[in-house]
């Protein structure tokens, strides 16, 4: 039977009135965005979604049901495009966004008014760090507290597969996460470190030809679980000793699957060139595409350097490599304190490194590296975050000169003794960039955000826990800091960066544009208002002007306000083998 002829059939006269008002709301629905944005290819590739949907609306308003399960009305819409805002109101059915346009005539189980704030798709963080918090805090409230429903997540290591950990394989992992739920949704990397681990372990020397075909099998079977490619964090146990022909043949597994390859690259200060050229190679020989994570340049004397970096990518991208970038907007880093020792001395683990440091002649040398890394670094460069020791609880959140000067000694001396007397690696901020570096990162068309930082547990806020600022507000910062104090780029440009760009460099077709037939993670956020919070020294404070966030047509913050729904999903790549 034909669509158009169900309500005649079906609606008595009596019920012409509501015919009429839907008819007008499937009218409506078809608006996606402004006739005038519209492309020919949008509008051929969204006219079967457009025939289902008015199918859908039409046979609802023959039951008299509610045509919509979600209606945000009254909003100012950044579709994600980079197009410019307009008007208009967005309708929910299920999981998925069935109408964009004026739905003043459709019915909805539940209304959202914006009151003329905007409304987004919902951002994407591309380095989320989440992967082990959201087991203990499903919730992640800080994430959602920045608009963030979906993170991006395995920087070089992965929670599975693994030969000692809990999940022997990603798609444990998977499972684990969605029989606890999520607030927001998650998609994972492959880390190239799970399979160097679990074949070699952390040794510095290169796979055997056996070894390599047992890591490429590690990272086949991971691209069918669901990983959306694979990653590197190159200055990290193991990775620190791969070989660039290494990781192109684990890459060329990725692209067989349709994945990706992002990358912490193997130096981001004096030697920024060789690394760069490392990652374009493996974008060229395994005809993948390759991503810088939280692109920086690194250390005073490099400073002023960013433009050069640039010049180098868009060279690159003239030659054909897809490769592109995402950052955070801070000019200090954070990361494991013992990434300031050679490589060399951490070849076995820390452990091993606590046992050379022991030895007078090996200590000698490191500490001779630590102080020239302690001088390149200069005065307020290194603060010490979180000492895994209650002795030396005293000299958390202090920069290294002051906990030296506290301690009787040098900073390198300082140091060692942090090193020694840990069970792990103390963390560590590192104030290393300069802030028109970072201005000259972040408005580059082809740079994302990520904001290199996991969610901080209600636990870690109790106890002030050392933590970064940009856990908290790394989004707000870009909208509020960067976009209306500073006017680095447009609100629909920042919205872009964090949407659909970041959504089609890691391959997540259905999200990161507010169209029919997309699914419904959306963001409501006062422009005028929005702000990061969050400081170094003060760091456990919530962002603010983030009013509503729906993740999967459901919301998890209702003006202002966390609700206990954990509707987040596991985002799985292009390779998957299995139900969706």
């Amino acid at each position: 039977m034909r669509s158009d002829v169900i309500p005649t059939l079906t609606l008595s006269a009596a019920k012409r009135k509501g015919r009429e008002l839907c008819r007008r709301a499937v009218r409506n629905s078809h608006c996606c965005t402004p006739r005038s944005q519209r492309s020919l290819p949008f509008r051929f590739a969204a006219l079967s979604v457009r025939v289902g949907m008015t199918v859908a609306l039409l046979a609802s308003c023959a039951t008299q049901k509610p045509l919509l399960d979600l209606k945000i009305i009254n909003g100012r819409i950044i579709d994600g495009t980079g197009a410019p805002w307009f008007r208009g109101d967005v309708g929910i059915r299920g999981d998925t966004i069935v109408a964009v346009g004026d739905l003043s005539a459709a019915s909805a189980t539940t209304t959202v008014d914006a009151r003329d704030q905007i409304i987004s798709p919902g951002f994407i963080d591309l380095l989320g760090q989440s992967q082990s918090a959201v087991l203990t805090d499903p919730h992640l409230e800080a994430k959602v507290r920045q608009g963030v429903t979906t993170e991006v997540t395995g920087e070089g290591f992965s929670p599975g597969p693994s030969a000692t950990g809990p999940w022997k394989t990603l798609a444990d992992y998977f499972a684990a996460l969605e029989k606890q739920g999520t607030a927001i949704n998650f998609a994972l990397f492959v880390g190239a470190s799970n399979p160097r681990e679990m074949v070699i372990g952390d040794i510095n020397r290169p796979p055997t030809a056996d070894e390599m075909r047992q890591m490429e099998a590690i990272v086949d079977q991971a691209m069918r679980e669901g990983a959306i490619g694979v990653s590197t964090s190159l200055i990290y146990l193991p990775a620190m000793y791969s070989t660039t022909d290494e990781i192109i043949n684990l890459a060329k597994v990725a692209a067989k699957y349709g994945g990706v390859y992002f990358s912490h690259i193997r130096d981001e200060a004096d030697k920024i060139d060789s690394a760069l050229d490392e990652l374009f190679r493996i974008g060229r020989e395994a005809r993948i595409p390759v991503n810088v994570w939280h692109m920086k340049v690194s250390q005073p004397v490099n400073w002023g350097r960013m433009p050069h970096v640039i010049d180098r990518i868009n060279e690159a991208r003239a030659e054909g490599i897809d490769v592109a970038a995402n950052a955070y907007p801070y000019i200090a880093s954070s990361t494991s304190l013992s990434t300031v020792a050679p490589d060399w001395a951490l070849e076995g683990g820390y452990s091993e490194f606590q046992k050379r440091l022991a030895d007078p002649e090996q200590r000698a040398k490191i500490a001779d590296w630590i102080h020239d890394e302690v001088v390149r670094r200069r005065d307020r460069g290194i603060y010490v975050g979180h000492i895994a020791n209650p002795a030396l609880a005293q000299y958390e959140k202090k920069f290294i000169e002051h906990i030296a000067v506290e301690m009787g000694t040098t900073p390198e001396e300082a140091l060692i003794k942090l090193f020694s007397e840990t069970p792990s690696s103390p963390s560590v901020i590192f104030f290393s960039m300069s802030e028109p570096d970072v201005q000259y990162a972040l408005k580059q068309p082809w740079v994302s955000i990520g904001s290199d930082s996991g969610s901080p547990t209600p636990q870690a806020r109790a106890t002030a826990a050392p933590a970064h600022p940009r856990a908290y507000g790394t989004f707000p910062r870009v909208l509020g800091h960067y976009v209306r104090d500073e006017k680095l780029f447009t609100l629909e440009e920042a919205v872009r960066k964090m949407t659909s760009q970041a959504a089609d460099r890691v391959q997540l077709t259905d999200r990161g544009v507010i169209r029919p037939g997309m699914k419904a993670d959306l963001v409501v956020f006062d422009p005028m208002r929005i702000r990061d919070v969050a400081t170094y020294e003060d760091p456990h404070h919530f962002s603010d002007g983030i009013i509503d966030v729906i993740v999967n047509g459901i919301p998890v913050l209702k003006e202002e306000q966390m609700t206990d729904a954990l509707p987040g999903k596991v985002l799985r790549g292009r390779g998957f083998i299995g139900k969706r």
